[in-house]
């Protein structure tokens, strides 16, 4: 901040030294559409306010996540980190005599 306001008197005093004008063969009149003082100062004010808003721009907010509808799954499946519920179950496949128990894992949409 003081930064920006020793900028902003520097550049305050510079516009405001500036104001010689010449004027050729005894015209009175300024030259039609010229920048004037109040101008060139109004732009510099401006211009250190914009600086110093610039310049403090290091706020922090706490930013908070949208709350939504609960997201689960059934029973103890897991839900995995591309949003799908992950879960098995044990199936016994075989014939009479040689049966063997196979978990066979699966995939599903949360509710």
């Amino acid at each position: 901040m003081k930064k920006s306001l020793v900028s902003l008197l520097i550049g305050a005093s510079l516009a405001f030294s500036a104001t010689a004008q010449d004027q050729a063969g005894g015209n009175s009149e300024s030259a039609e559409g010229g920048m004037t003082t109040g101008a060139i100062a109004t732009g510099v004010v401006a211009a250190g306010v914009l600086a110093a808003v610039i310049s403090n721009n290091r706020g922090s907010a706490d930013i908070v996540d949208p709350v939504g509808p609960a997201v689960g799954c059934e029973g103890t499946d897991e839900l995995n980190a591309d949003g799908f519920c992950v879960g098995s179950t044990q199936t016994v496949t075989g014939t009479g005599t040689a049966t063997t128990l196979t978990t066979v894992t699966f995939t599903y949409a949360p509710q």
